[in-house]
């Protein structure tokens, strides 16, 4: 490839990083964060009984029991299992969620406030949903270009593929640094920017391939993605969902049940649905529905559907890495760490090469780090405020970036001391909130990551604090030996 091109591509790479590095940092880190969303949701509220199975029985008692309390109209109703990938039991319609033991007893409502602040960073950049989405997807359209225009500007890939030059003031090791990321993980970072395109263009596409094939029929191509609602006779009464429970065992013996659905409740077309995950497959789940008594009709054909129909329902395990459990989830964990260290590496060589202006390079810091910290002591207001989470994360960003305009000592060493403390004091306060409940497997599959994070930070900000007052005082020194050096007129 010619000198001209690689140039052209390095540019475009280098400018489109820089003029969207902010967005492209925020959705990165909380992507790679909301990996683990199912298990934030546990770690919310550690204290909730944990099942491995339930029985159609307590199913029913806790269906029952939640309908006498919330008697709210609703068009669906749920049940999520204990066999999904949160192993507790809950039912919920359109307006609340309540958890229940193994006996089908009620405890508590759901309260997920930070999780949905998480994903909703992730999926919307917390904007109002018609447009955030659309936001985010061309922002995974850019990740591919980036990749693109990444490797064409690469002068040498094949040579440089296993390079990390180390010594000098660090920039090389870091340039090197960035180019093995994102020549290494580049096949996982097309798969995320392709996915996470695809969720916020799905509507346009929709609607280009109703005008091409379906004469502008969107429900003739909504129908072929999504199995119609099935044609029954009137249904009438309270939906069996135990004895549609009951018979997975043998429909799917070899499936595990995620949640079901109740679909148009109290109507005459309501009918139930049980979507199961089909082992060693991609796609979400199958679906298989019954009747209002709980009489079996068929299953929804995703698991045998045509590729293309497959691939649209593997989409959101492609994307969170949701597929093998949490061997996948750290493996997505490990890639989305790289691809955000791309956005924070790609701004501090673009930053070095600019002399690192003052300003700009402690905003950048205070957008970094800063945001682990906004994150964490958002989790701790979660723990005592019930307003939005939203207002509280961004007046939090909105400080870290005025104190940091304002002060001029907040510099990188210092941002990773304030996230590490943040850290720290989020875990002081969640282990005064739930005491004993600290210690279970719901809280310590993610306080231990924590911990280990507060740790390297606290040891990396230290480090760094400590080189650059041994340059300072170099730079004093060498100041003062000129001036000796200096002879009299």
């Amino acid at each position: 490839m010619d000198k001209v091109t690689k140039q052209n591509a390095l540019n475009a790479h280098t400018w489109v990083g820089v003029f969207l590095s902010v967005l492209l940092f925020l959705v990165c880190l909380s992507g790679t964060i909301a990996v683990f969303h199912l298990e934030f949701e546990r770690w919310e509220q550690p204290h909730i009984e944990e099942m491995e199975n339930v029985t159609p029985e307590a199913i029913e008692k806790a269906m029952a029991t939640f309908l006498a309390q919330n008697t709210q109209e609703s068009h669906h109703l749920y049940v999520v299992f204990p066999t999904s990938d949160i192993p507790r039991l809950v039912v919920e319609n359109d307006h609340a969620a309540y958890f229940a033991d193994s006996d089908g007893n009620l405890l508590e409502k759901e309260r997920v406030s930070f999780t949905q602040m998480l994903v909703d960073l992730h999926l919307y950049l917390n904007l109002p949903h018609s447009w955030g989405m659309i936001l985010v997807s061309a922002l995974g359209a850019i990740i591919c270009t980036l990749v693109i225009t990444g490797i064409i500007a690469h002068k040498r890939i094949a040579k440089d593929a296993f390079k990390l030059r180390r010594g000098g003031n660090g920039q090389q090791a870091q340039i090197d640094l960035h180019n093995r990321f994102g020549l290494w993980a580049a096949p996982f970072h097309l798969v995320i920017g392709i996915t996470g395109a695809y969720f916020g263009m799905a509507g346009i596409i929709l609607v280009v391939v109703a005008t091409l094939n379906y004469g502008g029929d969107r429900d003739a191509v909504i129908d072929q993605i999504f199995t119609p609602d099935p044609v029954l006779n009137p249904q009438q009464g309270e939906p069996a969902i135990g004895k549609a429970f009951a018979q997975m065992e043998t429909l799917a013996p070899e499936k595990s049940p995620i949640f079901l659905t109740v679909h148009e409740v109290g109507k005459p077309e309501q009918f139930i649905e049980i979507y199961a995950k089909a082992p060693n497959r991609m796609i979400y789940a199958e679906g298989y529905r019954f009747d209002t008594a709980g009489n079996y009709i068929g299953n929804a054909g995703y698991e045998e559907g045509e590729w293309g129909k497959q691939l649209i329902w593997a989409m959101y395990r492609l994307h969170f890495g949701d597929f093998a459990g949490l061997t996948s989830k750290w493996f997505y964990f490990v890639l989305g760490v790289m691809l955000t260290m791309l956005c924070v590496s790609g701004m501090e060589i673009w930053l070095s090469k600019k002399a690192h202006p003052p300003l700009a390079s402690r905003l950048w810091y205070a957008v970094v780090w800063g945001s682990v910290s906004a994150l964490s002591l958002t989790a701790v207001a979660d723990m005592f405020f019930t307003g939005s989470l939203i207002v509280v994360f961004w007046c939090l960003m909105l400080i870290n970036i005025i104190v940091t305009a304002a002060v001029q000592s907040l510099t990188k060493p210092v941002w990773l001391f304030i996230s590490g403390v943040s850290v720290v004091i989020l875990l002081a306060t969640y282990a005064a909130v739930h005491q004993g409940a600290t210690l279970n497997v719901a809280s310590l599959q993610l306080n231990i990551p924590m911990v280990l994070y507060a740790v390297w930070s606290l040891h990396r900000g230290s480090i760094l604090l400590h080189r650059s007052k041994r340059a300072g005082e170099m730079t004093k020194r060498e100041t003062h030996n000129a001036v000796c050096d200096v002879k009299p007129t």
